[in-house]
């Protein structure tokens, strides 16, 4: 069997690092591994397993018989650069919100709806952090019909990257901060991304939009408020469901315990500490009103929440081409 060339680009930011981990993790030994960064990282080593791969500088002979890109970077950098990674034959995960919601491109949450990849796809996008770990809960309670979802997250500096947690550690030293506009070690942060015309933010029209193309389902009604809050790793978010039929908690815990990678809190409260470095939505707080369904979730941005659910889509596209 032929090694799979595997090519990462972003491999030295943190979410690349994490799928490096996981690879780690997974004792994969049939991939060639090919690191990509911006300039600056150009010719680092990086420690894999028993020897050192080099960091190239991205550019347009990158993907010279690459199988798999995979990338964990900017939109600017996934624009740019996929369309000459296709053209080169690659099969592109995407893990930036620039093809998200094109509709000619699948948006997979593992555990939600993979079901949709083909073996002839030849780009996925990795849906945003939060939506991940909230479809993959969704899924399991769509049989009530999901009239309306309220969500409200919690989520952590490294959702921003190294920049926001260099900012949360500036301004644990009593510093100023560099990255957001006010001092995040103190205080919740009510904005995510650029605030829109409609002044809702751009990651609340992302919990809005992907939720609704993964779930197939654009009659639900959305709202989203997303705050940054001083946790270095792992997003909370807080759910409420308006469902049209009726339903009792003891049958919600039942459907979230089919999925094996669902923690059902009972005796201890869900926290970005149980949830760091491992790939475990843990699901608390369930409560019942009337016909609504309320819920508090948390799960790791950096690998549930990407690097995890990236790899999975590789595994199940190598898995179907039989390679």
């Amino acid at each position: 069997m032929k090694k799979i060339n595997v090519a990462i680009v972003g491999a030295t930011g943190i979410v690349g690092q994490t799928f490096l981990k996981i690879l780690k993790e997974k004792h994969v030994d049939e991939m060639d591994i090919r690191l990509f960064a911006s300039s600056k990282s150009d010719k680092l080593k990086i420690k894999f397993k028993n020897k050192y791969l080099l960091v190239h500088t991205l550019d347009e002979s990158s993907f010279d018989d690459v199988d798999y890109a995979l990338f964990f970077t900017e939109s600017s950098i996934s624009k740019q650069f996929i369309p000459i990674a296709l053209k080169n034959n690659a099969v592109v995960i995407d893990n930036s919100s620039f093809y998200r919601m094109n509709d000619d491109v699948k948006l997979i949450a593992f555990g939600a709806n993979e079901n949709q990849i083909e073996k002839n796809d030849k780009i996925i996008s990795n849906p945003n952090c939060c939506v991940i770990q909230c479809v993959i809960i969704l899924n399991l309670l769509k049989e009530y019909g999901i009239k309306q979802i309220v969500y409200n997250t919690y989520q952590s500096v490294s959702g921003s990257g190294k920049k926001g947690i260099d900012d949360l550690l500036r301004c644990r030293k009593g510093l100023m901060p560099l990255f957001y506009e006010t001092d995040i070690s103190f205080t919740c942060i009510p904005k995510i991304g650029d605030f829109l015309e409609d002044k809702f933010s751009d990651e609340e029209i992302k919990m809005n939009q992907e939720t609704k193309k993964i779930l197939n389902n654009n009659d639900i009604e959305i709202l989203s408020t997303c705050v940054r809050v001083p946790v270095m790793f792992s997003h909370g978010v807080s759910i409420c469901l308006e469902l049209e039929k009726q339903f009792t908690i003891d049958e919600i815990i039942e459907k979230l315990n089919k999925n094996p990678n669902i923690v059902v809190c009972d005796k201890i409260v869900p926290s970005s500490v149980l949830s760091c470095d491992t790939d475990k939505i843990y699901v608390g707080r369930i409560r019942k009103q009337n016909n609504h369904l309320l819920l508090y979730c948390v799960a790791d941005n950096l690998r549930i929440g990407a690097a995890t659910n990236a790899y999975n889509i590789l595994n199940y596209l190598i898995n179907l081409k039989g390679e």
